[in-house]
């Protein structure tokens, strides 16, 4: 049985500040960011990854900074990179701003998949790119543990497709930095274990 541990990222000052970062910006861990990494690996060192996946920010690899401290093999796929927000990225939410941003979110859960913010991504392009980089992992390995660092609204869009919700339902799959979702294959269709499980966090 192949089980699949997804987990965002640690926290950027472009988190703490509120600033749009999507893929376009490739931003660093704060020290906050790095000590949320060291607890997600002191907790699930012990899951033995056959695999470890990050997409082809920087950010999610400083996540697994511990793994590959160990001499684990970290593996980048850009098809697992944040949705480009293309006007908004690198602005603080001010109000304009979350109009906008608030605006499209009702369009898409309304079914309106394909359509961007200006310069931006579509949900419908994020899943076609995020969920065939998912795919050549099932390819890579039919059993076992692989651990894939991605970013929020990638795994919104995953979560919610993979699982048979329909990305219009993506908002209902909360992300909190580090938060860990774990799925499961079960025959043809994914079941959770996990959703934004924070108890690394906890201690």
């Amino acid at each position: 049985m192949l089980r699949l541990f997804l987990l965002r990222h640690g926290e950027t000052d472009y988190n703490l500040q509120k600033i749009v970062q999507g893929g376009g910006i490739d931003s660093d861990l704060n020290l906050t960011g790095y000590n949320q990494g060291e607890k997600f690996h002191k907790r699930y060192q012990s899951a033995r990854f056959d695999a470890i996946y990050c997409s082809g920010l920087k950010r999610t690899r400083q996540t697994l900074h511990a793994f590959s401290r160990e001499g684990k093999e970290i593996i980048s796929l850009e098809g697992l990179n944040e949705m480009g927000w293309g006007e908004l990225e690198g602005k603080p939410f001010d109000p304009v701003s979350h109009a906008a941003f608030l605006a499209m979110n009702e369009k898409w859960a309304n079914g309106e998949l394909n359509l961007a913010l200006p310069g931006g991504e579509s949900p419908q392009y994020v899943w076609e790119r995020s969920s065939a980089a998912v795919l050549e992992i099932e390819k890579r390995h039919k059993n076992g543990n692989v651990l894939i660092c991605t970013h929020g609204r990638t795994l919104r869009i995953l979560l919610s497709g993979m699982c048979g919700y329909g990305l219009d339902k993506m908002n209902w799959f909360p992300h909190e930095n580090t938060g860990l979702n774990i799925l499961r294959r079960q025959g043809t269709q994914w079941q959770f274990e996990k959703i934004n499980c924070l108890q690394h966090l906890a201690g």
